[in-house]
């Protein structure tokens, strides 16, 4: 009985994926995403916290995600349209009178974006996307997963981002600033309702967090594509961060490691992957969560005897 090449290399090579096993995972991902649709349209929006007031009919449920599943086909993204096709879930919770716009940060080729586009035409919100349009910033001091070798990479062109929205999505609700983080969102003003945060480094993620958590509506949503490395996702449980930039305490995150179930297979950890297992999920949070431990035995320790004692002597007997 034949094996997959993996069982052929060495122990060391184990966590790159071969050629073979590349173009495997790649077409399971599309089976298995495509038979299981129905299912996880059914899972996603057989729910009473659908707001009734925006009116969707299952039709245009099924419509949205067998869209949102081809638009991935066409167009490379790091995430897959059920984490979309989540985050249009979550977008339709929301109450039609609540003002806010919907902001994605880090658009690669549009792929999410093109997506994110047909569920904020479904929801009646704009869509404000953020990015250089020249791939991935120079590292910054201290920053742990940039380095020389990342600068540039993951980039999309704004006319190919724009270009695949117009063929593929809904350009008519999208706005688009171009730049690095640092210099573009200190100038955000709108109220946001949901985010996507596809930024890759710490740096850029605490220029989405410090200029936009302040503009998020409670309840309002932040979902990221990095749920996969643990130590990235600690900014979230972080008390000395929240504490310092905010002085709030951390809300946690949805997902941590593997991502929100969405009927994927990946147990992780991020390395050494198996050829059939794919992260094509995403983690989220939302303001009005808690991530804070407060629980401390100690804090709790009834006073013995002899501490009442000691504490109720009068100084004349003490």
């Amino acid at each position: 009985m034949p094996t997959l090449p993996l069982r052929r290399r060495p122990a060391e090579q184990r966590h790159m994926l071969t050629e073979f096993e590349q173009k495997l995972n790649r077409w399971f991902v599309l089976v298995h995403d495509l038979v299981t649709l129905p299912i996880t349209v059914l899972a996603l929006f057989y729910s009473a916290r659908i707001h009734p007031a925006y009116h969707v009919t299952w039709r245009q449920k099924f419509e949205l995600a067998w869209r949102m599943y081809w638009n991935c086909v066409h167009i490379e993204t790091a995430t897959s349209f059920k984490a979309h096709l989540a985050m249009a879930a979550k977008l339709l919770e929301i109450r039609p009178e609540t003002e806010g716009v919907v902001v994605e940060c880090g658009c690669y080729q549009g792929g999410s974006a093109t997506n994110l586009s047909l569920a904020c035409k479904l929801a009646r919100r704009d869509l404000i996307l953020y990015d250089s349009f020249e791939g991935l910033p120079a590292a910054e001091k201290g920053e742990k997963y940039a380095n020389p070798y990342t600068e540039g990479a993951f980039c999309g062109s704004l006319d190919t981002v724009r270009k695949n929205i117009t063929e593929r999505g809904a350009i008519e609700v999208c706005t688009f600033r171009q730049g690095w983080f640092k210099d573009t969102l200190p100038h955000h003003e709108e109220p946001v309702v949901m985010m996507f945060l596809d930024v890759d480094f710490q740096a850029s993620m605490h220029d989405c967090l410090l200029n936009l958590w302040p503009k998020l509506n409670h309840f309002g949503y932040v979902f990221i594509d990095e749920y996969v490395l643990v130590d990235y996702c600690a900014v979230f449980f972080s008390e000395r961060y929240w504490r310092t930039y905010f002085d709030t305490t951390p809300p946690g995150l949805f997902g941590v490691g593997t991502g929100i179930p969405l009927g994927q297979y990946f147990v992780g950890p991020f390395i050494a992957t198996p050829p059939l297992q794919s992260p094509g999920s995403i983690g989220y949070t939302f303001k009005g969560s808690s991530g804070y431990w407060d629980y401390f035995p100690e804090d709790h320790v009834e006073p013995g005897p002899e501490s009442i004692d000691a504490g109720s002597a009068s100084p004349a007997t003490s």
